[in-house]
Order: structure tokens, then sequence, then C-alpha cells
């Protein structure tokens, strides 16, 4: 929720573009954070005295049509430039600190959205995000790809709940839709952004305007942001350290006031080393007395239990540990690689327009990991995942005035993914010391560490496989609203969904016959090699090879979803709706079977309001949500390896229920407050997990029933507020003061078994500060700024690997830098 001050409104007026600017700050916002100008003296400072401000309308696109947020029955959060900037916004990872309901965790780089109960951890392989992220109307189809193509960015829109009409397949929970800028014909202008940061991060994004004709104009934007690593490591390369580096190369064609093109470019690249794989660090683990593994056992275990790894090592959260050191030899630069290029077209008919949106897209991520966890040069692999596709969107908008307004459209994308999870050994190691012990339930192996037999370079102990899934899909869509009244509204939408997957070229070095994977011809382990750069360069892939294993039968999803909502005027800034409306998130496809898909429906009631003279404004929703044939991740052992592998499944489903509220206030001039509160009661219904450990509460008990239980990264209460005031310096410029604090309350971050005790976070906050200088013609701005100033220790997403090691990684810590800004 947001809306813009007559202040914000002069203060992006920029000398130079205030075309721009003017377009610019008309643009969505959602947790507005409106500076206002002060009229009272401060020192020797002369404050300007103007009129009281007040909220004006906000516009978004979230319907696929232009309207004011206040007449949208829909829970969404927008924000513009001004209020990235103000809430540190340079990616989608601090989104969760402004939006209200939503909880966002990692995994390498894969980004983790979690809403309204349900959550997206399980998107390796064929399995999609909850949440459909959109870049300029492109859907990003590999959860990694969400956090890209973050850079010069106009204005961002974050939908809460299933958004199946108009969005179509995996926007089960939601939508995140980034809008970057435009070329314009107006002026050249240009502007640049530098930052040195915590962990001597040096961050940079530029932007230039170039009109040639009247009718056509080009706009470069490029970003570049390299650090040294938040985690330190006392054996190798510090991790979690940016090399990024991308451009955006736009075009814009205007030959008339109906007709209008823009042709977009992006291509990102990053190359440093990423925070881990499936986590990047190990915590302590319950046992029993026995030293059996047991999720409630009443012993704790902080060594590292990875073969290989010796038996020194600990887990980071130890006694004295800290969550931001590791001790790991092996450490590898990401090789990721996305390039989109796109089309969006636009011609206005008069009652009605026509917008096309055309996309192709490479991606490839290639990210390694130390699967040894340790400083012992043992266990080394990783996951390669690339993707090449393309789509076509046609949608009818109408443009009269009448009481029907109507949208309609269609929708085709051709997708090809290929994904491999890859390990070996660089050494030998020794695994015949774990002890065995007999108890009343069986026998069981200890876990824990072992030694390497020497440090000489031995590779072994391969293994890699690979499956290429193909994704077909094409939708039919429209949805309406009619007037009863002036003030009475009735909206319907529906949606039919034809989806077709399919799994081929599976198999891994341990098939028969001729085998898609291969470990390459001299690899054999009987002489010192080199290590690879990458793990990856010790096997060959064919997917045309004879024993190439397809899925025993295609995934076809054939369904319908839809929106039925109702709008009621109390008053012309006064409110209510309710809506119901479903989404579904594509079912798996591999070559061992293919799930089902997962559904979704919520039932929702809302208000939105603008009240006091038009400086509060305040809306909130309850929402009633269920998730049903729910994907849940199981793990069984590879006969031939020993290696777990993790594998998805339908597991049941989700209730959940809960209030979400924002506000903005004016209370005085000069003076701004914003407000998001979440409540949230979710748990599991019929649901099931694999238990990771060799027993659950003292039983063998393969498989936990985890009816009733709180579904994870689901905090009870969550709550946002910020504080802004500006002070006019007369001609030496404008200060601004912010301040801005979350708290959550705790939640467990287990991807397996939910109930885990060792994967619980513990109810946390978090405080930022900003002091921002902009210049008299606002040409130039300088900010100082420190984010999570308690330090938090705040888990990302949890697992349980091989050797029942509990693997986790942390959300960024403490961070503080100097920004500087000039336009021109």
């Amino acid at each position: 929720m947001t809306m813009y001050t007559a202040w914000h409104c002069k203060i992006l007026n920029i000398t130079q573009e205030p075309l721009k600017m003017m377009k610019s700050v008309r643009k969505p916002i959602a947790l507005q954070i409106a500076l206002l100008t002060a009229s009272t003296a401060l020192g020797s400072m002369s404050l300007h005295a103007q009129e009281r401000a007040t909220l004006e309308e906000v516009v978004v696109t979230a319907e696929k049509r232009e309207e004011s947020l206040q007449d949208v029955s829909i829970s969404i959060s927008a924000f513009n430039e001004e209020a990235l900037r103000l809430g540190g916004v340079d990616d989608v990872s601090r989104l969760e600190l402004l939006v209200p309901g939503l909880n966002y965790a990692f995994a390498g780089n894969d980004a983790k959205f979690n809403v309204r109960g349900a959550n997206s951890t399980n998107t390796f392989g064929d399995n999609s995000s909850i949440v459909g992220a959109f870049v300029d109307g492109v859907y990003q189809a590999r959860a990694s790809q969400q956090t890209r193509a973050f850079f010069d960015v106009r204005a961002i829109e974050f939908l809460r709940g299933p958004q199946g009409t108009l969005y179509g397949r995996n926007t089960f929970a939601g939508a995140l839709n980034v809008y970057t800028h435009a070329p314009e014909t107006d002026e050249a202008y240009g502007g640049i952004e530098l930052s040195r940061q915590r962990f001597d991060r040096i961050k940079g994004e530029a932007h230039f305007n170039v009109p040639v004709t009247d009718t056509f104009a080009l706009r470069f934007a490029g970003m570049y942001d390299k650090s040294d690593g938040y985690i330190e490591n006392d054996a190798g390369p510090d991790i979690g350290a940016q090399d990024d580096k991308g451009y955006r190369i736009s075009a814009l064609w205007q030959p008339n006031d109906r007709t209008e093109a823009i042709f977009r470019y992006t291509s990102v690249e990053e190359d440093g080393n990423e925070a881990g794989l499936f986590g990047y660090t190990i915590l302590c683990r319950n046992e029993t007395p026995d030293g059996l593994t047991d999720a409630f056992g009443s012993q704790r275990n902080c060594e590292n239990p990875v073969r290989g790894s010796g038996k020194l090592g600990t887990a980071s959260n130890g006694p004295g540990g800290d969550p931001w050191k590791i001790s790991q030899d092996y450490v590898r630069p990401v090789d990721l690689k996305d390039d989109t290029v796109s089309l969006n077209f636009t011609y206005d008919f008069g009652s009605f327009s026509l917008r096309s949106t055309t996309a192709a897209n490479e991606y490839e991520n290639d990210i390694n990991f130390d699967f040894d966890f340790g400083p012992t040069q043992n266990s080394n692999g990783g996951y390669l995942e690339e993707s090449e596709g393309w789509s076509q969107e046609f949608v009818l908008t109408s443009n009269s005035e009448g009481p029907l307004q109507w949208t309609a459209g269609a929708y085709y994308s051709d997708l090809e993914d290929y994904n491999s999870f890859y390990i070996y050994q660089q050494t030998v190691r020794d695994d015949s010391t774990r002890p065995v012990i007999e108890t009343e339930l069986g026998e069981f192996t200890i876990l824990e560490g072992t030694d390497i037999v020497s440090d000489e370079t031995l590779l072994n102990g391969f293994f890699a496989n690979a499956v290429r899934i193909d994704t077909e899909y094409w939708g039919v869509f429209s949805q309406a609203e009619y007037s009863l009244t002036d003030n009475f509204r009735l909206i319907a939408g529906i949606r039919y969904n034809d989806e077709t997957k399919s799994a081929d070229c599976g198999g891994s070095n341990f098939s028969e016959g001729d085998r898609v994977v291969n470990v390459k011809d001299g690899v054999d382990g009987s002489s010192p090699r080199i290590l690879p750069e990458n793990a990856k360069d010790l096997f060959t892939y064919n997917c045309g090879a004879a024993d190439a294993i397809e899925s025993p039968k295609d995934g076809e999803y054939d369904n319908i979803t839809w929106k039925a909502a109702a709008e009621y005027d109390l008053s012309e800034d006064i409110m209510f709706y309710l809506t119901a409306s479903t989404g579904y998130l594509s079912g798996a496809a591999s070559t061992d079977a293919t799930t089902d898909e997962q559904e979704s429906e919520v039932i929702e009631a809302g208000f939105r309001t603008v009240l006091l003279d038009s400086t509060l404004q305040f809306n909130g929703a309850v929402h009633f949500t269920e998730y049903t044939n729910l994907l849940t991740q199981r793990q069984r052992i590879d006969p031939n390896t020993g290696i777990v592998l993790t594998f998805s499944d339908n597991g049941g489903d989700i209730e959940a229920w809960g209030i979400e509220l924002d506000a903005i206030w004016l209370p005085i001039d000069g003076l701004t407050l914003t407000g998001a509160f979440a409540y949230l009661d979710s748990e599991f219904g019929t649901y099931g997990q694999t238990n990771p450990y060799q027993l659950y509460k003292g039983q063998v008990q393969p498989f936990v029933n985890q009816s009733g239980e709180t579904t994870p990264w689901s905090p009870e209460y969550t709550l946002g507020a910020s504080a802004a005031y500006r002070f006019e310096l007369s001609d030496r410029g404008s200060l601004t003061v912010y301040g801005q604090t979350y708290y959550s309350d705790g939640y467990n971050t287990s991807n397996l078994l939910a109930t885990d005790p060792a994967h619980d976070q513990d109810s946390y906050t978090k405080t930022d500060a900003r002091l921002i200088w902009d210049s008299p013609d606002q040409r130039y701005g300088i900010e100082l700024f420190v984010e999570n100033i308690e330090d938090s220790e705040v888990l990302a997403r949890g697992n349980n690997n091989s050797d029942d090691v509990v693997q986790t990684s942390y959300l960024y810590p403490r961070n503080y830098g100097l920004k500087f800004r000039a336009m021109f």
C-alpha cells in the first residue's frame, strides 16, 4: 500500500529530466515512505513552509490494466524507486521487511518466497517456486532467476494469494512483478549510483537515455557488484562473494499516440562464490545417548559427521560458533549466464487496446560445493541447471467508460530444462572406522566423521545424473468487472490451462549399457590427477545414448482456475471487498514418476481506506487459504553409491488463515509513519514427511505424520514500521532521517521435517537507519546507512544431507556503507 505526497512529486522533479521523473512518480509503490518538507527552524538551517501534504493516488497494473491501487480487490504491495531506495531494496531478499505476510529464504542462489503458509523450499529439478516472478511481463522459470536482472528498476508489485486467472500456472501463492525503465523520447539524461559497503563490496549502477528521433529512443543500463564475501572461510576463499555484472539495452518506437513498441535485451553474468548449494554450513544435531541421530534426542552433537571430513570438524553453531564462519577447502565460482530478449507491443484501437509480449530466454547456472563441509580435501560436487525457451502473450483490455470493463487474452510457452547433480571424491577416505552398535531396535552404524587415507589427489567415488524436462503450456483467460450501481461492482474471471510435461535424457554414470553420463576417459583414480576447475568437467553427457531413460508417462495438466469478487464503496474513500480465487502449481516430471499438480484456493475479505483528509491510508484483509495435493520432499539411498537422493512426491494439504494490515500516515508536515502487520495460523492437514534421521522420538520411523503441525516459514506474528523526516537546508539542499524496524515471531526452517528443533529460528528483530543528503537541484545525493543493526542471526533454508548432517544457511549479517548518486 502506498501513496505519494505533493512534496514527493516535487523532490523527484530533477532539473534535467522533469518529464521523466514526473512520469516515474506516478508509477506504483506499496509501502510508501513519503518524506515531507519541514516548516520549523533547526539551528541555523532555514526551512521552507509549504501547504500540508496529502497522499496521492497510486496506479498499479496488477490486473493487466492501469488502475488505482485503492480500486483493486487484491492483497498487493507496490514500490517505486524512492520507496525501494529508502527500504534498501536492491534485490528481492529485503522485500519481506516491507510486505506483510511474506517470508524470504535462499538456498545457493535460489530465491525462496514463503507466503501464507506455502513455501518455495522445493525448487530444484523440475520444481517451481510458489510465487511466479515476471520482469517486464516475462515469466522467470527458475527460482535462481528470481534474483537476477534487478537493476534500473522503475517499480515492483507483490501480489499475495493465488493469481491463477490472469497469470496462470505457478502463481500458486502469489506473483512478483518487476518493471524496468523504458526509453523516453523527451531528452537525453543519465545517472549513476556507486556504493562502498561492508565486506569490501563495491556496487554500481548506471543508465543513459538517448532520444534518436521524436519517435525513437534508446536506453542503456548496467550494473556491477563485487565483494570479498560475508562468510569467512579459514580453509579457502570466503563465500557469499559477489562478482556480478549485467547490462540492458532497450529501444522504444512510438510512431503515434496509438502505437508503442519496446524492445529489451538483458544479459547478466555471475562468477562469485555463492553461499552454498543446499546450505553452506552445519548445525548441531540431536542424538540419543547411544549416538544415534534423532530430531528429539537428548544430546547435542556439534561435530562434522560427514565421511572424509576428519573427526575434529565442528558445526558452525557449536559452542562458541559463528554462523558466518566456515572451514571448507573446495570453493569454486558459480558460472551463471542469463540472457533474455523481449518485445512489448501495444496498440490502442480506441474502445480496446491490444498488448503483445514476446520473449526468449537462455539460462545456465552451474554452482559448486564442498560436500564434506570441512578443510579436508575429499567430497566435491555441484548442481547444473540449464533452461531455454520462449513465450508469447496477447492481452486485450477495454478502454470504455461504461459499466463493463473486461480483459481477455491467451498465453503460450515452450520450455526445455536440463539439470544434473554431480559429486566425486578428491582423495580416498577411510569408511571402515565407523562403529556399529546393537540395540533393541536393531543394528546401527554410528554416523561420525572419518579420516582420509592421505592427501594425495586420487579421484574416485564418481556420481552424476542427468534429466531433461520439456514443458509446453497454453492458456486462455478473461476477466470482467460490471458496475451494478455507482457503489457496487461484481468481478468474475476464468482461465483454461493446458500443460504437458515429459522427461527424457535420464540416467547416471551407474546406468547400464550406453550411458547418458560417463566419467571422462582416463579419469579412473588409478593415479594422481589435477583437480578440475569445475566438478562437472569430470563427466560427459550424451542425451542420445541408447539407454537414456524417459518418464513412464507425460504429465498432463488440464484444469480451470477462476476468480469471483464483489466490491462495495461505502464512500469515495472507503471500499470493502470479498473475493475467492484459485491457482495451481505444476506437477514435477522425472524419469521415476510424474507428480500431480498442486492446487490453492483462497477466500479473502478486505478493505481499502483513505482517511483524515487524505493523510492516512489504512488497508487490510483477512484470508482463508487452502493448499491441496502439495509436494513433499522424500529421500532414498542410491543402492550403487550410498548417496542420499532427494525426490518429490505429493504429500498432502495445508490450511491457513491470517490477517494482513498496512498503513501510511502523515501526522504532521515533515513526518511520515508506515506500518505493516501480519498474523498467520497455518498448519498441515493430511501430510507426511520422510524422517531424515535414524530414529524419531526413540523409534524407527521412516515416515512422520505432520497432521496438525505448524508449517515451516510461518511466523505467527510479523510487524514492520518506519519513520521518515526531511529537513530543508535552504541553499544547502535537504537532509532526510529514516528509520525502519522489523519483528518476526519464531518459525521452523526445515525443508524435510517441519518439527525438527535443530532448524528452529527464534523470534528476532532487524533495524535499519539511513541519513540522506540531496543537493538543492536534486542532481547529487549522499547516503550513510546501516542495516540489521542488531546483527540478528536468521536461518534461511535448512536441509538434511548424507550422514544425517543438518545443513543450513543464514541471511545477511549487519551491513553498512556509503552511497553516492549523480544525475546528469
